[in-house]
């Protein structure tokens, strides 16, 4: 008796609401001749998510042993990647006027960006006259280290800081798990390095063949 084939093909990340059920179809796509197991196979509970925000995974294996407990004779491909990344995450309320707000405020901040660092472009990055000159163009005083000018460019850029890696000061769980800009480069560099010392390892092990093989 010929098995019917039935070939999963995993997303490489979902985003999920906590409390979720999730079936086989939330995570992968399904593909089966045989239409009734189709459905049963997309329809099949394989994960619930936890009460609060944070990363998980679902791995191939344990897609393949749901699937072998509903029939242990199907024939079961997995194609493509081999581990679903989940993120869980509550939905995010919505609010118009909060949005606008955000929205005028971030223009705000890049126009005025924008317009200090082409300033101190051209002051040779000379950030105490810029704040000068900025001043003067709106107050029309000359004067030096202006402090009303200075401070708030202070604490904006420590607030700028912990803004970026508001993962250290967030309450969920989720963003406390996400890398930092420095983690993600170390973790590329020591992977390009890796692939270099494995790519110079082959190519030494030709060249020794050959040279063995020349003798």
């Amino acid at each position: 008796m010929n098995k019917d084939a039935v070939y999963i093909v995993l997303d490489n990340k979902v985003a999920i609401d906590i409390n979720q059920n999730l079936s086989i179809r939330d995570v992968a796509k399904v593909y089966c001749d045989n239409g009734k197991i189709k459905n049963k196979v997309e329809k099949l509970k394989i994960y619930r998510s936890s009460d609060e925000e944070d990363w998980d995974y679902i791995d191939s294996n344990t897609i393949i042993e749901k699937i072998l407990e509903l029939d242990p004779q199907l024939d079961i491909n997995v194609l493509g990647a081999t581990e679903v990344l989940l993120e869980i995450k509550s939905k995010a309320k919505d609010y118009p006027i909060l949005q606008l707000l955000k929205v005028i405020f971030v223009s705000v901040i890049m126009f005025f960006g924008a317009g200090i660092a082409i300033i101190t472009f051209y002051e040779d990055v000379n950030m105490v006259e810029s704040l000068d000159k900025i001043y003067y163009s709106f107050t029309g005083i000359k004067t030096t280290k202006p402090l009303i000018m200075i401070i708030p460019y202070s604490l904006g850029l420590g607030i700028g800081v912990m803004t970026f890696f508001s993962r250290i000061i967030s309450s969920s769980k989720r963003r406390k798990k996400e890398p930092g800009p420095m983690e993600i480069e170390l973790y590329l560099y020591d992977k390009d390095m890796e692939d270099f010392i494995l790519n110079d390892i082959k190519i030494q092990n030709k060249d020794n063949k050959k040279h063995t093989s020349g003798d």
